[in-house]
């Protein structure tokens, strides 16, 4: 008896394991579901020069463009990443110091 309930109880973790890696377990909604059937391009975005700011302290990149729009992204965060190490010589938006000034770009109001 104990040998049978080993059995279903190891045919049921097998079988769990391997729904699990072909199927998943957490459901997705409409939205993520159609996003991965739509083919998606982006398109490059012009961009007013820059704006410089100094940095203070619990600044980052994305939080400063969002002030300056006052709302979300135009853009994708990649473009934002780009153009920010453009226009700051290579500078990676992870590396950006307190109280030194760096440049910004501003997207204008085409872009929303």
């Amino acid at each position: 008896m104990k040998r049978i309930a080993a059995l279903i109880a190891t045919i049921i973790l097998i079988y769990s394991v391997y729904f699990d890696l072909t199927t998943g377990v957490i459901p997705r909604s409409s939205a993520e579901s159609s996003a991965q059937m739509v083919d998606v391009q982006t398109i490059p975005v012009q961009h007013d020069p820059f704006i410089e700011i100094e940095i203070k302290p619990g600044d980052t990149v994305i939080s400063i463009i969002e002030k300056l729009l006052q709302g979300p992204l135009p853009v994708p965060i990649s473009q934002v990443v780009s153009d920010f190490e453009e226009l700051n010589n290579g500078t990676k938006p992870e590396q950006i110091q307190i109280g030194e000034k760096y440049k910004f770009p501003v997207y204008n109001e085409q872009n929303r």
